[in-house]
């Protein structure tokens, strides 16, 4: 994407180097040289900054995924503590209910 970014961009200002030396009246070879000069600066400077932009988006986005799995990681973890408290109050109340069976079987 960069290399592709730079080229559309470098042939951009090729054209436009070129039309602007023609309808100025300068000669063939100092347009093609200027043309020729604006597109090598325009290559550069596009790719450096879609180079940076490229690492901007890429911290960006694994910040985003840090912080999403981190809160998917703090919910898993209550959804699991919330298991074994559901699991704990089973085994208590299993551990009543003979109890409860006992007593109401003496009294009935």
């Amino acid at each position: 994407m960069i290399r592709s970014t730079g080229a559309q961009v470098a042939l951009l200002a090729l054209g436009v180097t070129l039309l602007a030396g023609l309808f100025a009246g300068n000669s063939p070879t100092t347009v093609l040289w200027r043309a020729l000069v604006a597109m090598v600066i325009a290559l550069t400077v596009t790719q450096a900054v879609a180079w940076t932009n490229k690492l901007i988006l890429r911290d960006h986005l694994q910040r985003r995924k840090l912080s999403i799995d981190r809160e998917h990681l703090g919910l898993v973890r209550a959804m699991a503590e919330e298991q074994e408290q559901d699991e704990e109050e089973l085994a208590e109340l299993e551990e009543e209910a003979p109890i409860e069976t006992t007593i109401a079987a003496e009294a009935g």
